[in-house]
């Protein structure tokens, strides 16, 4: 019987060997405009996350994660780290590097860093476990500030990432949840001209500061 419980899985594991590498990878919110290889060593060209241009990835497993039910890669370029899938739940870990573009179309972000980011979501995108730092590059300076960083959380079943600049004067709160994510971009002590321009490009005035909301869906 173990014998061919044994052979069963082997043939299972030697099917899924050659198996294309689209298949398993990409995951949305993850997306790439191609998928090359098998299961066992992946290429992912051009990879994205929304308009967060990550080029190419190289995604080797680790079978050694099979034991705890799920399949592990080990990422290389310009984010390394370990990605994951199991049977209800999805994630990262040791996430580090920097990649150009926003992962939130709508806000002046230029490029973002991640040192030692981690989360795990479950199959409806809520958040079981999340931690790590963040640094956003904006695109063009806000009052006067152009660095934003944060650390990545858990609120209940939402992903959150507050990122803040150094004076406080400036913030992004981004939220996902359940496959939707927003994100509040908030300026405040901006001079006149500033204020002008941010209003044309529709920041709404709110309690002394100015403010603009987008949202989406992963």
């Amino acid at each position: 019987m173990k014998g061919r419980l044994a052979l069963a899985l082997g043939f299972a594991l030697g099917l899924a060997a050659m198996a294309p590498a689209a298949v398993f990878l990409p995951a949305p919110p993850l997306a790439a405009m191609r998928a090359e290889g098998s299961l066992w060593r992946a290429r992912l060209v051009d990879a994205a996350l929304g308009q967060l241009r990550l080029g190419d990835i190289v995604l080797r497993l680790q079978p050694a994660a099979m034991v705890q039910g799920r399949l592990q890669w080990q990422a290389d370029g310009m984010v390394s780290g370990a990605v994951w899938r199991g049977f209800a739940h999805a994630g990262a870990a040791g996430l580090n590097g920097r990649m150009t573009g926003s992962p939130l179309p709508g806000l002046p972000i230029a490029a973002m860093t991640l040192a030692d980011v981690a989360a795990t979501l479950d199959g409806a995108g809520r958040c079981a476990s999340a931690g790590g730092q963040v640094a956003a590059e904006l695109a063009l300076p806000l009052a006067g500030q152009r660095q934003l960083a944060g650390a990545l959380r858990c609120d209940g079943p939402a992903l959150m990432l507050p990122l803040t600049s150094a004076d406080g004067r400036v913030r992004i709160d981004a939220v996902s949840n359940d496959g939707r994510w927003t994100a509040r971009l908030v300026v405040a002590g901006a001079g006149a001209a500033e204020s002008a321009a941010l209003a044309a490009a529709g920041f709404r005035r709110e309690a002394g500061a100015l403010v603009k909301e987008v949202n989406g869906t992963w």
